[in-house]
């Protein structure tokens, strides 16, 4: 992470106090972390179980219909695809769905490899927003990744998706129960509706605070050792 470019703290204020979808131009797709191009700037990824919305909810924060593709059918992302968002001030990276019903147990085998050497692997990558659908569950699947992914040291945020679909009275009780199962405070769930175009600026206010929290935690560490960062 020493030598990825961070945002400029203008920028990240800017960003807190944005109020429409992001500037997002795809970058690439690859089918492991070795097919994309080295880290410039620090990563979000998006990840869920299948048909949990991850497209519409891209499509949502770039203000664009069409930027990933939505299917009907689940499991339909199998790459990794790559976006440049602001510039290159971030990037977004769309990660393939896991948990579909349907899938084998190799097929399943194989997104958990491929997704633990990328989650071990990736440079830039800090932040990872799974994605909830706030009518479901918490399963299994999304409670031991969850806890995986913060031993790992990367900040978790979880999205929910499809807010429209349940009355507004019933969001509060859901996230305090979704936050337990994940092993997250109440305040790392953001509740969203891409069809509704909820929660953008609530998604953008995270962002910018992890990019915030990101920045002070490397000063504090070129601190400790007295190197600059890049």
């Amino acid at each position: 992470m020493r030598e990825i470019k961070l945002p400029k703290q203008d920028f990240i204020l800017s960003l807190s106090e944005k109020k429409t979808p992001l500037r997002v131009e795809f970058v690439c797709s690859g089918l492991k972390n070795e097919d994309l191009p080295a880290s410039s700037a620090p990563e979000f990824a998006l990840v869920g179980r299948s048909n949990v919305g991850k497209s519409s909810l891209l499509n949502y924060l770039a203000g664009q219909k069409q930027l990933a593709r939505v299917s009907n059918t689940p499991g339909r992302t199998q790459t990794i695809n790559l976006f440049s968002a602001e510039k290159g001030e971030f990037f977004l990276v769309d990660l393939p769905g896991y948990g579909y019903a349907e899938s084998s147990h190799a097929t399943q085998a194989h997104w958990e490899k491929g997704m633990q050497a990328f989650f071990e692997g990736r440079e830039g990558l800090f932040a990872i927003f799974i994605l909830i659908d706030i009518r479901r569950e918490v399963q299994p699947e999304d409670e031991s990744l969850s806890r995986w992914l913060q031993s790992l040291g990367l900040k978790v945020i979880a999205i929910q998706t499809k807010c429209d679909k349940i009355h507004k009275s019933k969001w509060h009780e859901i996230r305090e129960l979704h936050a337990k199962k994940l092993a997250l405070h109440p305040s790392q769930i953001v509740t969203t509706s891409s069809d509704k175009k909820i929660g953008l600026s609530e998604v953008l206010k995270m962002m910018s605070g992890m990019l915030d929290s990101l920045d002070k935690e490397l000063e504090d560490l070129d601190n400790d050792t007295g190197e600059p960062s890049k």
